[in-house]
């Protein structure tokens, strides 16, 4: 059946019925995008704030296995050998550390054959089965440095665990003994950030190794699995395994579709994971949902209401002139009453019409005085507002901008934008944005707010933030920018990256600053076959200094002590306090062992000055150790590693001296 013949042929009805239907379907259509969009947005900044937080958790976990791969490496250089030392000596060397025996759940000791020379516990610290054992101890001893063990089973306490193992070398640099230290995984410190990281109440975070053994987990008995054995591995898990890090969204074994993060470790093969359900994350999106669609539905049937008074109201005139037509018609009325100057059907017409006109005039007027204010808003803006057309002639110019980039309007004005404030190496890509804007493809850019430099008038670069837009006049495409000028938050955000690098108490750099001045002065020496030097220091007997005297007395000791360390060096070279009483000291352009020697005299010298603590004069010195930089491909690691054990011969030679690394 026709449709049409079901409905009411009443005009009034029809039209109401239509715009009741318009209105629903653009407030569904509109809600609905814009949850769509909100949705999609927000699971972008979970991720990054996911990943952000995962990200932090795994730097500390690098920072605390690199710690204990530096204690281990530590001790390595006060093991017995291995060719004359007995039972007992091992066992006086680990109760000589009760440090390393606080921080591993057991010491063990291999002599380079893999057979056990030394077990803190009353179980070995072993891996899975003795093949598996004999293939690590071999690729420690390969790679001469400090590795994390796959995860296994402890013989001493039935918990997942890890070995870190660490070659132990002798005089010729050769590996004869390897000394490891165990880690339960289910009872460690170092993982307890990961493990109390959660996001909302059913998420949770996790690690596993690159070949999938799980080494943490909020179920305990989970822990060493092989997740790549599972059937519905999830896609997320898979690319984390191949090499992705970064956040994304996959279906996880319990068949909940959910947010995964993933980073790896530097320090060990490990991969951190975090598990954020997404039913769970967007709760309140999807009630708004809901609670959208309903106010939509109210909003088409006030709509509808509102129209069927409004069309009742606009048809008023025409059902008046068709009376009177009707009136013309038989002969009661004459054709006079359709002059419009008359109060009849017509002449309602005509002050209708009349009455839709100088609303129109009022409305075009409201736009001119829109325009007007919103010219005059652009013009007080306190950031710099641009427009030009689409061949890059400047047709806006604000107070803002001149006082930004230091162009008067009258000067800008007509000119290419590229000509006043587009650095020259960057013109290319502007000339390319222009032409994409001109022939319609900067949708997305419009109203991106990127960081950009710009140019002033004298030459200097201005750093800006610019938030691009477009408008159309008179047929054509112009686009518009807002320029904020960021000098002053760039300068401040330097500012927080340099206090970054400067340890708090002494004022002179820390150890982050001191790794990268490190890693460049190498890169440096390499490459331009320059000499390096490296010297170790630390306070003699510090500690009897803050037992005696108090940490305030401690805190002026290595105030102090910093201050001569920068009166005694030259300005190219670095100091930089990297732990407790411990300093470093980078000095370039230094190959002769006999100018190092000279070098840490005169710091030695300088030390002895006695101190002046709370009024009264102390004595204080230091035990220094030197380490020349040595063929081209010494690791800046290694070089600390030479020079922290130059410092432990000083030491051992009765301090307040030095020593050079061989």
């Amino acid at each position: 059946m026709d449709v049409a013949v079901i409905l009411p042929r009443s005009l009034k009805f029809r039209m109401t019925l239509v715009v009741i239907l318009l209105v629903l379907a653009a407030t569904m259509i509109v809600t609905w995008v814009a949850l769509v969009l909100a949705e999609r947005d927000m699971k972008a900044i979970i991720g990054n704030q996911q990943f952000a937080l995962l990200s932090s958790s795994a730097a500390q976990i690098d920072a605390q296995l690199n710690a204990k791969k530096l204690l281990l490496a530590s001790l390595a250089e006060d093991l017995p050998p291995a060719a004359t030392a007995s039972a007992a000596d091992m066992l006086e060397f680990v109760n000589r550390h009760p440090i390393a025996r606080r921080e591993f759940r057991n010491l063990v000791i291999y002599n380079r054959q893999g057979d056990l020379l030394h077990t803190q516990g009353q179980g070995v610290a072993t891996l899975d089965t003795s093949a598996s054992l004999r293939a690590y101890l071999a690729k420690v001893l390969a790679d001469g440095k400090a590795i994390v063990s796959p995860p296994y089973k402890s013989v001493m306490t039935g918990a997942p665990a890890v070995v870190i193992m660490q070659p132990v070398k002798d005089a010729e640099g050769r590996a004869t003994m390897m000394l490891g230290g165990s880690l339960d995984l289910a009872d460690s410190s170092m993982l307890e950030q990961v493990a109390g990281q959660r996001s909302g109440r059913t998420g949770y975070s996790f690690i596993f190794t690159t070949r999938g053994i799980l080494v943490q987990h909020p179920d305990r008995a989970l822990l060493l699995e092989d997740v790549t054995k599972r059937d519905n591995l999830n896609l997320g898990m898979q690319r984390a395994l191949e090499g992705f890090e970064g956040w994304t969204e996959a279906t996880g074994q319990d068949g909940t579709p959910s947010i995964y993060s993933y980073k790896r470790l530097r320090s060990a093969d490990w991969i951190v994971g975090a598990r954020y359900p997404v039913d769970e994350a967007f709760a309140p999106m999807i009630a708004m949902r809901h609670k959208g669609m309903l106010a939509a539905a109210a909003f088409a049937a006030m709509a509808g209401v509102m129209a069927w008074l409004a069309v009742r109201a606009m048809l008023r005139p025409l059902s008046l002139l068709r009376q009177h037509i009707g009136e013309i018609r038989n002969g009661s009325a004459d054709i006079g009453v359709l002059q419009p100057c008359r109060p009849d059907e017509i002449g309602d017409l005509a002050g209708a019409f009349h009455e839709l006109m100088a609303e129109r005039e009022a409305a075009q007027k409201a736009v001119r005085d829109s325009e007007a204010l919103i010219s005059s808003i652009l013009e007080r803006a306190p950031d710099a507002f641009v427009s030009c057309a689409a061949d890059g002639a400047i047709t806006n110019w604000n107070e803002a901008a001149e006082r930004t980039f230091g162009w008067r309007r009258a000067e800008a004005l007509g000119r290419d934008i590229a000509e006043l404030i587009v650095p020259p190496a960057m013109r290319g890509a502007h000339q390319a944005g222009m032409q994409a804007f001109g022939e319609g493809r900067m949708g997305r850019l419009i109203n991106a707010r990127v960081r950009i430099t710009a140019l002033h008038r004298d030459g200097h670069e201005v750093p800006v933030e610019l938030s691009v837009g477009s408008i159309r006049h008179g047929g054509a495409y112009y686009a518009t920018a807002f320029l904020h000028d960021i000098t002053e938050r760039v300068a401040f955000e330097e500012r927080l990256t340099q206090l970054a690098r400067i340890d708090p108490l002494t004022g002179i750099a820390n150890r982050l600053y001191f790794e990268e001045v490190l890693q460049q002065a190498v890169v440096r020496a390499r490459r331009n076959r320059m000499p390096l030097a490296l010297a170790y220091l630390d306070i003699d007997r510090f500690k009897s200094i803050n037992d005696s005297l108090g940490h305030a007395a401690g805190d002026a000791v290595l105030c102090e002590f910093a201050t001569r360390l920068g009166a005694n060096v030259r300005a190219a070279d670095t100091v930089a306090r990297i732990a407790g009483d411990e300093f470093v000291i980078i000095f370039e352009q230094v190959d002769q062992a006999d100018e190092a020697a000279r070098m840490a005299q005169k710091i030695v010298a300088a030390i002895r000055v006695p101190f002046t603590v709370d009024g009264a004069p102390l004595l204080v010195t230091t035990s220094i150790g030197i380490a020349l930089l040595d063929g081209d491909d010494l690791a800046p690691a290694a070089l600390v590693a030479r020079a922290d054990a130059a410092l432990y011969q000083a030491k051992r030679q009765g301090r307040d001296g030095y020593a050079l690394a061989p």
